[in-house]
């Protein structure tokens, strides 16, 4: 019976975060660019009916990419990235002292914008901590396939 991995159940979690909201984004696009609108930047405003496309599109392709064992770790990357772009627009929004609704989709559209900080910040930790298995597991995957390997000339 093969061992799950750590990473692959942080890989789980991260496929059913994004796939959820990019569904939830596009199922409600109209609530989700409408709210965007009223962010106090007005960049976002302007860019509402844009970044209403580009969001669910990047959460749904970073999904995608999280099923393969080629892309993972290029998609965790992504991954971060894109949550760290939410933490900086979530701190913003707290700052601002506006209380508005949350432009997340479904459920996770019921935290409070502290609540939302705490749970970016938890799947932050993970991708690294995934991000960090992949590359041990890669880096030893590639040692046992290199004839060069001291391990295997010890065997002969």
């Amino acid at each position: 019976m093969k061992k799950i991995r750590l990473s692959e159940i942080i890989t789980f979690l991260f496929i059913l975060l994004f796939a959820y909201t990019a569904v939830s984004k596009f199922l409600d696009h109209n609530k989700f660019v409408f709210q965007m609108r009223l962010a106090p930047l007005s960049i976002l405003k302007l860019m509402a009916p844009t970044l209403g496309w580009i969001v669910p599109v990047t959460e749904l392709l970073i999904a995608i990419a999280l099923l393969s064992d080629r892309l993972r770790l290029i998609a965790l990357y992504f991954s971060v990235v894109l949550l760290i772009t939410f933490e900086v627009y979530i701190a913003g929004m707290l700052l601002s002292g506006h209380l508005l609704p949350c432009t997340c989709g479904g459920i996770i559209s019921k935290m409070s914008w502290k609540q939302h900080l705490i749970f970016n910040a938890g799947f932050i930790i993970l991708a690294a901590l995934a991000i960090d298995q992949n590359k041990k597991s890669r880096s030893s995957a590639d040692d046992d396939q290199d004839p060069n390997n001291l391990k295997d000339l010890s065997r002969a």
